[in-house]
């Protein structure tokens, strides 16, 4: 009983060292699964740095051509979401301004607005967003509603104090309540505070099951599988080699989340809220759901190209279904239960908790159990492949 332990472990320490020298020693696996993370990381993170889009460029229209509306357009062009770059004669121009891809909203402030605002009636000023692209959209509309707001203001408390109303108490009649907002966790609204932990993830999952295919695709075609984990033959001999080869992927895998999230999001300052040492404990269900997951897909790939093409529809779903570009609690149920396909789902939550809004291991243990639960699964399902490709190997 005693030898046989001491030869199981003896197993999973070879395999362990298997597994590290031929991922090692194929140059494509070692690009993808080694390079291409950190790569992403350093150049998606640079390239979002800015964290949100500012000096978008928009035509005006001033067709009344007042002091009240040049004070308008002043006030719009000294804030930091937009620049007027173009001042049209008319709607037609700023249109083809627009078309040609030169501005990207347009502001019609029409020819009897100081006219009618003198009369006391609500003049207005028309607003053309490009919807199409949400983050244009949603700064050029809070620029100038912003602005106009504030112009708004302006006008009502000097008439409530030409009516002999006090400063104070014509503000505060302005503005009986105030609004105070807080920005919880994500201080600056940016948006690669928002998107980068999670594309982090996503490309840890979607790149390491791309090598893992890419092996698993050359030991099919070379019919090696047998001859590299001759030990899968015994009874239980897929569970050493299982955590052999799953332990050489995590700490790999490991390495490459230290540096995203000690020197990436350090050197980009993205908020790192959490403890650095319960960031890791988290990770390693992930990361070994991954793993067993990658080993499962081996069912489908039967030559080297095949795990780009399966890989590339697998990253897709994961990516929509981690709740990044939607979110979650407005799924479908039965989407919901299907997004727990993807070891990201749960992830991606769970790592957000620490990272960003600062909680602990204990405070989310519930979902890291969930986490670990479905690592079960995963294992099961990845030990059963093993001993498949093992029969399929020897039956040829």
């Amino acid at each position: 009983m005693f030898k046989d332990l001491v030869e199981y472990i003896s197993v999973i320490g070879k395999t362990f060292v298997k597994e590290i020298r031929l991922i090692f020693s194929d140059a494509a696996v070692k690009s993808s699964y080694l390079i291409s993370p950190i790569i992403v990381g350093f150049l998606y993170s640079y390239i979002y740095s800015n964290e949100i889009v500012t000096k978008i460029p928009i035509a005006v229209v001033d067709q009344d051509q007042s002091q009240m509306t040049h004070t308008i357009t002043r006030m719009v062009n000294s804030s930091q979401q937009v620049k007027i770059d173009h001042s049209a004669t008319s709607l037609l121009e700023a249109e083809n301004l627009f078309n040609l891809g030169k501005v990207k909203g347009i502001i019609l402030l029409p020819k009897d607005f100081t006219r009618k605002l003198q009369r006391g009636e609500v003049p207005s000023i028309s607003v053309y967003c490009d919807a199409s692209y949400m983050l244009y959209y949603k700064q050029f509309l809070t620029s100038v509603t912003a602005s106009i707001g504030t112009y708004s203001a302006q006008i009502e408390v000097n008439k409530l104090m030409a009516g002999g109303t006090p400063q104070k108490q014509a503000v505060a009649s302005r503005r009986p309540i105030d609004t105070v907002s807080v920005p919880l966790f994500n201080i600056d609204s940016g948006y690669a505070t928002f998107v980068m932990p999670v594309v982090f993830l996503i490309a840890i999952q979607t790149l390491q099951i791309s090598a893992m295919g890419v092996l698993g695709g050359t030991q099919r075609e070379r019919k090696s599988y047998t001859k590299l984990y001759p030990f899968i033959k015994k009874p239980l001999g897929t569970i050493p080699v299982l955590l052999g080869r799953s332990g050489a992927y995590l700490l790999i895998s490991m390495i490459l989340m230290v540096i995203q999230v000690g020197l990436v999001m350090g050197l980009f300052k993205f908020p790192q809220r959490g403890n650095p040492f319960e960031v890791f404990v988290f990770l390693i269900p992930f990361l070994f759901s991954v793993t067993f997951l990658g080993i499962f897909l081996m069912n489908f790939f039967k030559k080297r190209e095949d795990a780009i093409m399966i890989v590339t529809i697998f990253s897709i779903p994961s990516l929509f279904l981690c709740g990044v570009s939607w979110p979650t609690l407005a799924f479908p149920e039965w989407i919901k239960v299907v997004s727990y396909v993807f070891p990201t789902t749960l992830a991606v939550k769970g790592f957000l908790e620490i990272t960003q809004s600062g909680a602990s291991l204990i405070e989310i243990k519930e979902l890291w159990l969930q986490m670990w639960i479905m690592c079960l699964i995963y294992f099961v399902i990845a030990a059963l492949t093993l001993k498949r490709l093992a029969y399929v190997n020897l039956s040829k």
